[in-house]
């Protein structure tokens, strides 16, 4: 019986060892996880933050300016279209 005693306090011993490999294996992959994670949280923040600032600085103005355009194009199709139209009557 002490050989068969020996054998499993050998095993148990060995697993006792992997488990406790397991387990640091485990905490080093949560911390790699966690750091890639705050990594990306940055990264989609300053991405936030850029497309903050082009949609206020750039497509803002730039959609002011269409509206305006668009105005002032209603305004000349009008004013085209008026004397389109008494050109036309004149002529019939």
């Amino acid at each position: 019986m002490e050989t068969a005693e020996t054998i499993a306090m050998i095993r148990d011993i060995v697993l006792l060892v992997l488990l406790f490999l397991m387990t640091l294996a485990g905490v080093a992959v949560y911390v790699k996880v966690s750091r890639m994670l705050k990594t990306a949280n940055r990264a989609l923040e300053n991405v936030d933050e850029i497309v903050s600032t082009v949609s206020e600085k750039v497509v803002a103005p730039a959609a002011a300016g269409s509206g305006a355009a668009f105005g002032l194009g209603k305004v000349a199709a009008f004013l085209f279209g008026a004397r389109k139209r008494k050109s036309n009557k004149k002529r019939d």
